[in-house]
């Protein structure tokens, strides 16, 4: 069943429209009022900004390429591009290394590596910088690299304790410091970093700025103590080239690798490669 409303008399028309009517006063009062009520408290009367001026005129705007963040960015790869020119990853390029000088055969090293206008660097001792000091001061005015290679030389001392390479390091570093006025942070642990060096021990060197440098070239002069090391040594160098690495090559300054070096140094001219020196701007080569 449906229920239909109920049909207003005249009267209730009339109440109706009565109601409806002061309803609209209210309404009309209540908003008109409000400019009195601002005029009275002196608000200040707020203009909603026109279109005009929310309006940004793009061609006014400065481009990405003109920011500070372009140009941020822009520095950074370009200081990246730096650090990757100057790895020792370099095409047509050998590193000559020296350890355990000085020696009485280093003036006759060096006279060789002046005759064939190479570079080489020189990882050395403390106490025989101390007893050598006039060749230490002919590498450094020759122009060759000065390296660190501790006070020791005995893996019984030099890894005993987490401090151990870190101490031996300074006391070289200043003694090198003492005698050229120059300093070094570029070092070469006794044996190479593996596998008597620890994390603690790295860290203490990292901590105190030491670069560590190995080799990926052993000519074994060490050990084979004669013309031997000079045919092992250029068959390593010619593995390095075939696998695109640099050779970073780990000689020693005694007489019996002076003795057959010039042989060495042919091969490499005849060759065409340049020697250069290691330098602390280098990411060093470090056994894994």
């Amino acid at each position: 069943m449906i229920h239909r409303l109920p049909r207003l008399n005249k009267n209730g028309k009339i109440a109706a429209s009565v109601l409806l009517i002061v309803g609209i006063l209210i309404v009309s009062g209540l908003f008109g009022g409000r400019g009195d009520a601002d005029e009275k408290n002196d608000f200040p009367s707020l203009e909603a900004p026109s279109a005009e001026t929310l309006s940004v005129s793009f061609d006014t705007m400065p481009s990405f390429e003109d920011s500070n963040l372009h140009t941020s960015i822009q520095q950074e790869e370009n200081d990246t591009d730096v650090e990757e020119d100057q790895s020792y990853q370099q095409d047509g390029v050998i590193y000559l290394t020296f350890d355990d000088g000085p020696s009485e055969a280093t003036d006759k090293l060096l006279d060789i590596l002046d005759d064939y206008n190479m570079k080489a660097t020189f990882f050395m001792l403390g106490p025989d910088m101390k007893e050598n000091p006039e060749a230490v001061k002919r590498t450094h005015k020759q122009g060759f690299g000065l390296a660190l290679h501790g006070m020791t030389h005995d893996k019984d001392e030099i890894y005993s304790h987490a401090s151990a390479p870190t101490d031996e390091m300074i006391e070289t570093q200043e003694i090198l410091e003492d005698i050229t006025g120059e300093q070094s942070d570029i070092i070469r642990l006794p044996y190479g970093s593996s596998p008597y060096l620890t994390e603690d021990m790295r860290t203490q060197l990292d901590q105190n700025d030491f670069q560590i440098w190995d080799w990926n070239v052993d000519s074994q002069d060490w050990e084979l103590k004669d013309e031997r090391y000079v045919q092992h040594t250029i068959q390593e160098i010619e593995q390095m080239e075939q696998e695109g690495e640099t050779p970073v090559v780990l000689l020693h300054d005694k007489q019996e690798t002076v003795d057959h070096l010039p042989e060495l140094l042919s091969y490499i001219k005849e060759q065409g490669y340049q020697t250069e020196v290691l330098d602390s701007d280098m990411a060093p080569l470090t056994f894994s």
